[in-house]
């Protein structure tokens, strides 16, 4: 789909709640193709989380004048949806990975890892995903011996509290995303 400020386009992995769209989300999760230097969409009471999955090296103007350079090895960057951010491509094209959750009522916790071998991973979050950012493969076995296999830029979502063992025999980069909601009142 193309973005809210029409400067790229975005692959939504995940969206709530059902049927909801760009402008009334409570979460989304996308992956965005970068072809140009521009601004950031802007999204009022949206906290943001942003990785670089693809590509080297964005820099992003703040609105407070700093610079910060971004690559594929950077822990993930958090900032307000609202915040005036000005991107531009240092090397070319790139592939970003966005968390959005809607400010009062998600929180989010977005890591970046890389394992070799096994990493046993417990969520008692409402939703996780468990995403394979580079590697060849990631083996996910749940505690009731339930398992999966995923290959690059494939994803899990769990919707119930679990414990998880993740294995890979080669470097694997994963991205766990953690979303809860705040309890109202």
């Amino acid at each position: 789909m193309p973005w809210k400020n029409g400067g790229g386009s975005t692959r939504q992995l995940l969206i709530a709640p059902p049927g909801a769209t760009i402008d009334d989300f409570d979460y989304r999760i996308s992956i965005a193709s970068v072809a140009s230097d521009g601004p950031f969409s802007h999204f009022p009471g949206i906290d943001r989380t942003l990785l670089l999955l693809e590509g080297s090296d964005l820099l992003l103007e703040r609105e407070d004048g700093n610079v910060l350079r971004l690559d594929c090895h950077c822990a993930p960057l958090r900032f307000a949806g609202e915040e005036k951010i000005y991107s531009q491509l240092e090397s070319g094209p790139l592939t970003d990975f966005n968390v959005m959750t809607r400010r009062g009522r998600y929180l989010q916790q977005v890591e970046n890892f890389t394992i070799t071998g096994e990493r046993q991973l417990f969520s008692d979050d409402e939703v996780l995903l468990i995403f394979l950012a580079e590697g060849k493969e990631l083996h996910i076995t749940r505690e009731d011996g339930a398992c999966c296999r995923l290959e690059a830029q494939d994803g899990l979502l769990q919707e119930l509290a679990v414990s998880l063992t993740l294995a890979s025999s080669e470097a694997a980069r994963v991205i766990a995303v953690r979303l809860n909601r705040l309890s109202v009142g």
